[in-house]
């Protein structure tokens, strides 16, 4: 997904008051943002979440380039952003944790 222009965003809030501005396409599956600022969304069916062990949604933290998911790849960091393909921190790769506001 390319960067989002002004146009192609809304604004969200959290539950703590702040609000956010994100790409349409994915403002309604925004569940919150985690200790580095990054958004939080359930993968693929919202209907239906995954959950973990102990009931909490299973959440992904999208990347800072392009608000996409990670993918493994053979990059210094062995995860990729799926927007740019540009290597991102291997946390993206995996859940991601709320830990702050949900929105």
């Amino acid at each position: 997904m390319p960067r989002p222009t002004p146009a192609d965003t809304v604004e969200i809030t959290l539950a703590d008051g702040r609000q956010l501005a994100v790409h349409t396409v994915i403002a309604d599956r925004v569940r919150g943002i985690d200790a580095d600022g990054d958004l939080l969304v359930p993968p693929g069916d919202t209907e239906n979440p995954i959950r973990h062990d102990d009931g909490s949604e299973y959440l992904i933290p999208l990347t800072p380039c392009c608000h996409a998911s990670g993918k493994g790849s053979e990059s210094p960091t062995g995860v990729v952003c799926r927007g740019c393909y540009r290597p991102v921190d291997g946390k993206y790769g995996g859940p991601g944790f709320l830990t702050i506001a949900r929105a």
